[in-house]
């Protein structure tokens, strides 16, 4: 989507004035953005400005993700963003509002299923959900309005709207996806093999054999900067030892690949399947055992459910624990790169 135009509230009387342009100099690191900017003028009952794109052919399909992201600077003031998913001028869209931080760049994320269905700041009842796989234009908007609920309270005040001059740039927007997409199976002891200053006789067999065994955590660490580099939302899990123990051990999750240990083979699965929808494994690599150790089996009962958010509350984006520079430096639980604004 990159043509767009304003749509201020002369449409009904105002004077108000905005456009989206594209300003050197604007970005978050001195790189050119587009910028929202005008001034929004309540006289003859006005009270917002807005850019639109134009129509999408043929519409965008955004039904693989979770919601829309908005990277931009903020200016303290709570904005509309639109989605619309036929080519009519004037009709139903589905909108949400966000609040924005004065002077920051952040990233707005709005689930689809906030997004209301609204004709003229009217909510419109018993529409459902938008339709992601069909969006036609994206709607950008400052305003004193909010919207008429239809409960007799009438039309409600942005309460955080300044009348005046204002100028928010906008690095992108974007589709975004809450929790890792790929799920990838290494293992403990991935890093280890060619780590500076490590006594391999001391690690697991996989790790002390692994020329012998052709290079098989060689080629798992390969196959995890495959992964990081496929641009897929993804988390990396490295197991200790599999058995075949019952599930609903407790379990510990490490970094930078120093543990040992075991792990029953259910208990792995299940983690897999649950961080799937758990945003807080998004870009991680981590290690995965159970707190018990290898002499003592585990025979308990099986989990009824697990909290994998509260498990992984510690774990960063982006640790890998490789040995980088020609094998000279181990990175620990260094991130070796930011987490993604989106």
């Amino acid at each position: 989507l990159t043509q767009w135009g304003p749509i201020d509230d002369v449409v009904m009387g105002g004077v108000s004035e905005s456009t989206l342009v594209v300003e050197p100099g604007a970005g978050e690191s001195g790189e050119s953005a587009a910028v929202f900017r005008g001034v929004v003028r309540e006289e003859n009952n006005g009270g917002f400005c807005a850019v639109r794109s134009t129509n999408a052919e043929p519409p965008v399909d955004l039904s693989r993700c979770d919601g829309l992201a908005i990277r931009l600077k903020g200016n303290g003031q709570r904005l509309k963003v639109t989605l619309r998913t036929d080519t009519g001028w004037d009709g139903v869209q589905w909108c949400a509002s966000f609040d924005t931080p004065d002077g920051e760049w952040f990233t707005a994320r709005i689930p689809f299923s906030e997004f209301r269905p609204v004709f003229r700041a009217q909510i419109v009842k018993d529409r459902g959900q938008v339709d992601a796989s069909r969006v036609t234009s994206v709607q950008l908007m400052l305003s004193k309005f909010e919207y008429d609920e239809g409960d007799g309270r009438g039309l409600q005040k942005n309460p955080t709207f300044r009348a005046g001059p204002f100028a928010i740039p906008i690095a992108g927007i974007r589709g975004y996806v809450a929790a890792p997409r790929l799920v990838y199976v290494s293992s403990a002891g991935v890093t280890r093999w060619n780590r500076p200053g490590i006594n391999v006789d001391e690690e697991p067999p996989a790790v002390k054999m692994n020329d012998m065994l052709g290079g098989i955590l060689t080629y798992k660490l390969a196959a995890e900067e495959v992964v990081r580099n496929s641009g897929l939302p993804f988390a990396i899990v490295r197991p200790c030892a599999l058995t075949e123990e019952p599930p609903g051990a407790p379990l510990e999750v490490s970094q930078g690949d120093v543990i040992r240990g075991k792990i029953s083979r259910d208990d792995a699965a299940e983690l897999c399947v649950g961080l799937l929808s758990t945003p807080e494994a998004k870009e991680t690599t981590f290690e995965l055992k159970c707190t018990l150790p290898f002499s003592e089996p585990w025979t308990g009962e099986p989990a009824e459910s697990r909290d994998w958010a509260s498990l992984l509350k510690d774990v960063k984006p982006w640790v890998t624990g490789r040995t980088v520079d020609d094998g000279k430096t181990y990175t620990g639980t260094t991130p070796e790169r930011d987490a993604s604004p989106w």
